[in-house]
């Protein structure tokens, strides 16, 4: 599992920001505290990273009630003790830098930039490398590092300044949480934040989250398995924050899914909260994806639930994860009428492009479809239509000297859904050009430093219209030998 950009509690906190005003009356008063059962001694420390400091006490002592909330509201126990350390803002950025180094280190990093820029998600003079650390530093409340098995809490606020201690902005950050919540719920958003990471332990020690797979930018699967992993986290956080159970709210889908349809919007819902002037400033492709792990990953989970309770939710985990952005949005394309997307064979284009270099390729899946599409068209109901009905897609980016060329294999559905995508696509921009090469596929390619009708362009189009793509088996989730009974799948 990648950590680097993963790792983010702010979208968490802009959620529960969101929820609590819609959602204040049925908000309900704290449970009587237990006392957290025993939990095994882990038989070694983890490796912990440099200036981490130990909890304040009071927070220490709160971290066991917290423990215990998680195994009650996720359904699953610790094995092992966690280990929890306070991290401030110089540590907080080298743990970032060395996370980046390691899971995007310079190649994939700038072959991450290079494919923003040919999209446009990003502009051209924008130091991907030295942003998107910065970004998510500015993100993080508390995480949890499943390589090194420990829980870090960045901000203290409320904790830090009662114990005279914590890093530098702790304090602006707990006064942000008040003014934007109020103090009693800026207190208990705190805490619930630490569920949402003790969900992420727990979720560790029973499944393996490095066993699910690598959660790398532009790739659709990765952004599928990330919204698994934050979704689940944050259902158990927002249980935690309701003192019960969503899935028995009947208008909590409703009100989420007022909140999903614009990301923009939402991210300065409430300009108070920490790292939320970060957010809606930042490129909608860094933004919508960040909110889309912890926003559409909560509504996939929580419909997960509703269908088939912890058994289902567990299934994911242990054996069959969601692949594609379009199975978080519409759950049922996963424990329904199962709809996993094609595998596109990329061809050899050596031959067509002499001297060019393939700088990038990835896919971008139904949402960032929608995210480029949203970009550029200003039509957030046209943009999700178009990128409805997806079966798969496939893209690179080719570059020589000044000249780049994206290009771009899409397979959809239906015609119906080919030819919306297609009208969308060639008003993306003059540099564009979108084909239908077959009834079901679009091929799209962009030149930038060039003519966009290049002998280049011609050349490498056959080969893109003929790419093999693999039909998915697409085997349906047996619910019956899980012990589920049948449900109809809820509306989307």
């Amino acid at each position: 599992m990648s950590r680097a950009y993963s790792r983010t509690a702010i979208p968490a906190l802009l959620l529960v920001a969101a929820l609590a005003g819609s959602l204040a009356a049925e908000r309900l008063a704290r449970a009587a505290e237990k006392p957290a059962a025993p939990v095994p001694t882990a038989p070694s420390l983890p490796s912990l990273p440099a200036g981490a400091t130990p909890l304040p006490p009071a927070l220490a002592a709160r971290m066991q009630d917290l423990r215990r909330a998680a195994e009650e509201y996720r359904g699953l126990r610790f094995q092992r003790e966690v280990p929890a350390v306070a991290l401030g803002g110089r540590a907080l950025r080298k743990v970032t830098a060395q996370e980046f180094a390691e899971e995007l280190p310079p190649e994939r990093m700038r072959s991450l930039a290079a494919a923003l820029k040919a999209f446009g998600f990003v502009p051209e003079d924008l130091d991907v490398g030295r942003y998107y650390p910065e970004l998510v530093a500015s993100q993080q409340a508390a995480f949890y590092d499943p390589d090194r098995k420990y829980l870090a809490v960045v901000e203290l606020g409320a904790w830090g300044r009662e114990a005279g201690r914590g890093p530098a902005g702790g304090k602006n950050q707990r006064q942000g949480l008040d003014k934007a919540l109020g103090p009693d719920l800026a207190r208990r958003t705190e805490e619930a934040v630490l569920v949402h990471e003790l969900t992420h332990a727990l979720d560790d020690q029973s499944f393996d989250l490095n066993r699910l797979g690598k959660t790398l930018p532009l790739a659709d699967g990765g952004a599928a398995l990330l919204g698994l992993i934050e979704g689940d986290a944050t259902v158990t956080m927002i249980d935690y924050m309701m003192q019960t159970r969503v899935e028995e709210l009947p208008a909590f889908g409703d009100t989420l899914g007022s909140l999903m349809r614009d990301p923009g919007a939402l991210a300065s819902l409430s300009p108070d909260m920490p790292g939320s002037k970060e957010m809606a400033a930042a490129p909608a492709w860094f933004r919508d994806t960040l909110l889309f792990s912890y926003f559409q990953g909560f509504a996939f989970c929580l419909d997960v639930r509703r269908q088939g309770g912890q058994k289902l939710l567990d299934y994911a985990f242990a054996h069959d994860p969601p692949r594609s952005s379009e199975q978080l949005l519409h759950p049922e394309k996963w424990y329904g009428k199962r709809d996993d997307p094609m595998a596109i064979a990329w061809p050899d284009l050596g031959a067509e492009l002499p001297g060019y270099e393939k700088t990038a390729d990835g896919d971008l899946g139904e949402e960032g479809i929608a995210i480029l599409l949203r970009q550029d068209l200003k039509d957030r109901d046209q943009a999700a239509t178009a990128a409805a009905g997806w079966g798969g897609d496939r893209f690179a980016v080719y570059q020589k000297g000044a000249r780049r060329l994206l290009l771009w294999i899409t397979d959809w559905d239906t015609e119906t859904d080919a030819a919306e995508f297609q009208a969308a696509a060639a008003r993306l921009g003059p540099d564009w050009q979108a084909t239908r090469s077959a009834p079901n596929r679009v091929v799209v390619i962009r030149a930038q430093g060039g003519e966009l009708g290049g002998p280049e362009c011609a050349a490498v189009e056959p080969k893109l219209a003929a790419a093999k793509a693999e039909k998915p088996a697409n085997r349906d989730i047996d619910l019956q030998a899980l012990g589920i009974p049948h449900k109809k799948p809820a509306a989307t």
